[in-house]
């Protein structure tokens, strides 16, 4: 979960190989730590990965095809399901760049075809739009 310290709760992964007690250590620590645990099995991009990259990649689809900008695209999610951030901002603050990476290995480990980076995320990409960190990507952050 990014920023991990700004985050109570976290993804734990457990592996096939993965015993009680390691299990059961690792959520003590994250309980000292002052953090929540979800347990999941392991997977291509465990839950929150795999549905966030869908997702992003789905709302480029929707700013290909022209049902609505950016800014909209987000404040459904920010104001129809309680969401911080949309889901554009949320791969501009993880870097675009870093997006059709992600994509690429959940396209190859499911073989899923709906994870094929959409042309508007390579264009940006290409364009040297990368998110926040660059100050453009699906939306502005020059001031």
């Amino acid at each position: 979960m990014n920023p991990a310290h700004l985050k109570d709760t976290v993804e734990v992964i457990r592996g096939a190989g993965t015993g009680e007690d390691t299990l059961r250590r690792t959520l003590d620590l994250l309980t000292a730590l002052g953090k929540k645990a979800i347990v999941v099995r392991d997977a291509p991009g465990f839950v929150s990965h795999r549905v966030l990259m869908a997702t992003i990649n789905d709302a480029a689809t929707v700013l290909e095809e022209g049902t609505a900008d950016a800014e909209t695209v987000d404040r459904v999610f920010q104001e129809c399901f309680g969401h911080a951030m949309g889901p554009l901002r949320t791969a501009d603050l993880i870097g675009l760049d870093t997006v059709p990476d992600s994509l690429h290995v959940l396209l190859e480990c499911p073989a899923d075809r709906r994870y094929t980076p959409r042309a508007l995320l390579t264009d940006l990409v290409q364009q040297g739009h990368v998110g926040r960190k660059g100050g453009r990507g699906f939306h502005s952050y020059l001031r």
